[in-house]
């Protein structure tokens, strides 16, 4: 009787052992289904506080026929050039965030310009902020240009490539932003401008030879893009800020 109760005893404490190791462990290894939070700060981004002031500083043409609101995407290319207009104004800025984006419209409503070509979104994914609250920050931005008279031209995020690290996750959300900007286009009623089916494969990534890191576009791929908007800038009489 004795030995049994032993044995029983012996076996309780090893289960309670390996109960603990197994809880021990497992607080030390991050679940698979817990959500990464996003503590990224869009006024830590060095380049939107270096551009955000020069762009405070530069005297921008009366009314100007176009504004340009992305992030480095845009940033990187001559839309003046691209477009043929010399009065459209670059607000790119590498690194940044629909939450970036709306503290920038002040300087916007006091440009008037004509139209805004917005793109965005896929800074706001890399650093796991919520699709639902890109698509909120997007429609606030859209909804405010519209209320002070400004034509808004919606334009898709472009996905990366599958080269690009976490390629997978990032246009998976990507897919999901751009269903929801495509409705937003349509509840607003404003353009919503595609960029997928010049930039992407079959498989709908980016692709590779329109890209030199996975993300970034090359000149052919800003040939492409320049090649989705002329329909959008020739509606707007280029000589009427000339």
């Amino acid at each position: 009787m004795k030995k049994v109760l032993y044995l029983s005893l012996a076996a309780n404490v090893a289960l309670a052992y390996f109960l603990f190791q197994k809880e021990e462990v497992s607080s030390l290894v991050p679940s698979a289904t817990k959500p990464i939070v996003s503590t990224f700060q869009y006024t830590k981004n060095t380049n939107y506080i270096r551009l955000n002031s020069l762009f405070h500083t530069y005297d921008y043409p009366d009314s100007p026929n176009a504004v340009m609101l992305g992030d480095s995407m845009t940033h990187f290319a001559d839309w003046d050039i691209l477009l043929k207009d010399e009065t459209i104004v670059n607000f790119g800025i590498p690194g940044d965030t629909t939450e970036g984006f709306l503290t920038r419209l002040d300087l916007i409503l006091e440009m008037k310009p004509k139209k805004v070509f917005l793109m965005g979104g896929v800074n706001d994914i890399r650093h796991f902020t919520p699709v639902p609250l890109i698509t909120e920050r997007m429609t606030e931005i859209v909804t405010t240009l519209k209320k002070n008279d400004i034509e808004v031209v919606l334009q898709s995020t472009i996905p990366v490539a599958e080269k690009y690290s976490d390629s997978v996750r990032v246009n998976r959300e990507i897919e999901a932003l751009n269903r929801n900007l495509q409705q937003l286009a349509q509840s607003a009623d404003i353009p919503f401008v595609d960029l997928r089916p010049a930039l992407t494969n079959e498989q709908g990534y980016l692709q590779n030879r329109l890209t030199y890191d996975g993300i970034h576009l090359v000149g052919g791929g800003y040939l492409r893009w320049q090649k989705a908007l002329l329909p959008y800038t020739e509606e707007i009489d280029l000589t009427a800020s000339k």
